[in-house]
């Protein structure tokens, strides 16, 4: 719970800043922001290249028969050299890479400028993976947050000051995360080399590439279902269409940011139960419990936040500006499609425990093929609200293939029953607050109803409700 939440502050930054540009960038700017970020979200990958994912299991498991030491210096000898190569290379294509980025953009001198800023970024972010996943592996909850939420104050503080005193758009957003992480990458930095054996050996590093590198295709991928659609509607819809869906996108990530905060957690937690006696009924529960409060946060605010981000408050006036409403019609189904993905992070031990990460570019692959082909489709004619269906399908499919795939190597006999009355009743309620005009006052009492109504079905067994009865005693 405090990785969690660590994490939903940390990312809450997104949502706090997402009403302020609303109010201080145009929706065009603010569709050539999502541009950038969608780059920094891309190149990342090769940044990483898979390394994450592999310090987490090799730092976690002691089956390589090297020390933790040696795992840190190994991953960051690696990471250093990689760094540079690649940001030199980058550097050189700047010109080039903008063009390729922007199609149209509102001012072309500043382009090149703006992507050198995102490689310094990436340089510094890069580096911080490894310190906060060793934070996370060596269970000390409270540092982490108290990094994240340093990283989120500055962030937030250098926004207001670079974007609403100077006024500086776009390019006073991307110096914000720039000096940002800069800071945060500093103060990280002493922790994990004070437990570093600083050489590359060659032989693990050779070992965690067979198995991160796979990865590589995969993230690839997932960053295609995530992120095409913006860069399809700046193509055919324009920058400003592009702009209003990503607006919409960023409040529906308040999910993802629920599902990377479940990952923090839940990754390390798997690898240290794998080997219970009863793993797989504890990891069939966590499914069914996570499917609840996903499904939990999906109905509260598909009925409430509409009305709480349109309103007009006393002395404040509007949370997110008029110009920027349009993109609202994508919240709610960007917000169930990420359901989808943290049904894909659950279904990943048996991928980990049996080191079977080859198989995983095949699953996104095909989710992201099927993306890329429906937005050339679809979008043209559409818009954004194509692209935000196409974005919740492709996140099913991933989800089912990974499912057929695991089955196969590692079999987990989920709670079907009760995750398909959950679903049900999930999508009755959602409905209601979609489709249907009713007043804030009835979204209020339908949202407390919710978790009422599953008590009513019986949702809950009996054996569950005593343990949380006892678990809340204590």
């Amino acid at each position: 719970m405090v990785y969690g939440l660590a994490h939903v502050l940390t990312r809450s930054v997104t949502f706090l800043l997402l009403p302020y540009y609303s109010h201080k960038i145009s929706a065009a700017e603010y569709g050539e922001l999502s541009l950038y970020f969608m780059f920094l979200a891309v190149v990342q990958t090769f940044y990483v290249y898979g390394l994450d994912v592999a310090y987490l299991r090799y730092y976690n498991l002691a089956d390589h028969g090297r020390t933790k030491a040696q795992v840190n210096g190994t991953v960051l000898s690696a990471t250093l050299i990689s760094t540079a190569i690649l940001s030199i290379l980058l550097a050189s294509l700047s010109i080039p890479l903008g063009s390729l980025l922007i199609n149209k953009p509102l001012d072309a001198g500043v382009v090149t400028k703006s992507v050198l800023i995102c490689i310094g970024i990436l340089i510094f972010d890069t580096i911080s993976t490894y310190p906060f996943l060793k934070l996370r592996s060596d269970n000390r909850p409270l540092v982490f947050a108290g990094q994240k939420l340093v990283n989120v104050t500055l962030n937030i503080a250098l926004n207001v000051l670079l974007v609403g005193h100077f006024s500086l758009g776009v390019g006073g957003v991307l110096y914000a995360n720039l000096i940002s992480s800069a800071l945060t990458c500093l103060l990280l930095l002493p922790d994990i080399l004070r437990t570093c054996e600083f050489r590359l050996d060659r032989p693990l590093l050779s070992e965690m590439l067979k198995f991160g590198l796979p990865n590589i295709p995969t993230y690839l991928s997932v960053m295609v279902v995530e992120l095409a659609g913006r860069k399809a509607i700046e193509l055919y819809r324009g920058v400003e269409e592009a702009g209003l869906y990503s607006a919409g996108c960023k409040l529906g990530m308040f999910m993802g940011v629920v599902n990377a905060a479940y990952r923090f957690a839940w990754q390390p937690f798997f690898l240290k139960h794998a080997q219970d006696e009863h793993a797989k009924t504890l990891f069939s529960k966590a499914m069914t419990y996570y499917l609840l409060a996903a499904c939990t946060f999906l109905v509260w605010l598909s009925l409430l936040a509409n009305d709480i981000l349109t309103a007009t408050l006393p002395g404040i006036g509007q949370i997110i500006a008029p110009a920027y409403w349009g993109g609202l019609a994508v919240f709610p189904i960007i917000l169930a499609a990420h359901i989808f993905d943290g049904v894909y992070a659950n279904l990943m031990v048996g991928i980990y425990l049996e080191k079977a990460t080859r198989k995983l570019p095949a699953v996104t692959g095909i989710a992201a093929l099927f993306t890329v082909a429906a937005n050339i489709v679809l979008v043209p004619a559409f818009g954004m609200i194509a692209s935000a269906w196409i974005t919740f399908a492709a996140f099913l499919i991933q989800a089912a293939l990974l499912y057929r795939v695991v089955w196969r190597l590692y079999p987990v006999h989920y709670e079907w029953k009760r995750i398909g009355l959950l679903g049900a009743v999930t999508t009755c309620f959602t409905l209601a607050a979609t489709v249907t005009d009713i007043t804030l006052p009835w979204r209020v009492l339908l949202a407390g109803a919710f978790p009422l109504v599953l008590i009513a079905l019986r949702f809950f067994p009996h054996n569950e409700i005593v343990a949380v009865k006892r678990f809340i005693g204590r």
